[in-house]
């Protein structure tokens, strides 16, 4: 009806997990196609519910775009958030998208208590590793009545509310200064975009430039009171994961190399 009496060409399903129930998603695509009602849309859904076969009924069902919430590349940070996602499920998630022909986008997050720079680190090379379609970058925000929240409420001073704050500003002691994190979110943005996008005249010496610049901020915009969770936050203890030369993208060299392939 939305497509035939009203000319709708794209829809978005207001749904925070779509294809929740994976039977559901196979028995949705089988109607729409019965009744030949195709309209492309796009939705939000987990990660880690998007196997092989819910990324063929969703294409089948007519999606064109899926926004994951990715939050971060580091299992570590993952795990204190309770997401209960891995971070290979993201790149299966990718994959079986890819596979499909569907748009895969993630939702990150910054500045989560305890995060690192190497923790952001993780967050730029999955980003990289994976090639999404786009992004979009928030600050980890404590939602009232959560863990996270009562972990921080002392911090929060008169910001209490989403009103009293902006979408890219820590209400609370985060390790870096704003600042920081919009510099990250401007580089990583313009570098996924680079991708989808024709390249300009001068625009790969531009990312770099904003990767330079982000190098230079992040051991000026540490914060040494930072809030940290505790070590065993959530049921989880939080050990130090080994470094791989492979997704250490921000080493001179290595950025400079990646960008310019």
């Amino acid at each position: 009806m939305l497509r035939n009496l009203h000319g709708a060409e794209h829809l978005w399903f207001a749904d925070d997990i779509f294809g929740l129930n994976r039977h559901w998603l196979g028995e949705f695509a089988e109607e729409v196609t019965r009744r030949n009602c195709s309209v492309p849309f796009k939705i939000q859904a987990r990660a880690d519910l998007l196997d092989q076969n819910g990324a063929v009924a969703l294409k089948r069902a007519g999606c064109a775009e899926v926004w994951m919430g990715i939050e971060s590349g580091s299992q570590k940070i993952l795990d204190a958030m309770d997401k209960g996602l891995l971070v290979e499920q993201v790149v299966q998630a990718r994959e079986h998208l890819k596979q499909q022909g569907i748009r895969a986008c993630y939702f990150l997050q910054f500045g989560y208590p305890g995060e690192s720079w190497q923790d952001l680190r993780r967050t730029i090379a999955l980003v990289r590793k994976t090639r999404p379609d786009d992004i979009g970058v928030s600050f980890s925000y404590p939602l009232p009545n959560t863990r996270f929240y009562a972990r921080v409420r002392e911090q929060l001073g008169a910001k209490r509310n989403w009103s009293d704050s902006e979408d890219l500003c820590v209400m609370f002691k985060g390790a870096y200064s704003d600042h920081f994190y919009r510099a990250v979110r401007d580089a990583l943005h313009a570098e996924v975009e680079s991708w989808h996008l024709p390249i300009k005249r001068g625009e790969r010496s531009e990312i770099r430039e904003l990767w330079r610049a982000v190098e230079t901020l992040e051991p000026a915009s540490r914060n040494l009171d930072a809030t940290e969770l505790p070590q065993s936050a959530s049921g989880y203890e939080f050990s130090v994961l080994p470094d791989h030369s492979q997704l250490v993208y921000l080493q001179n060299n290595t950025l400079r190399g990646d960008i310019n392939e």
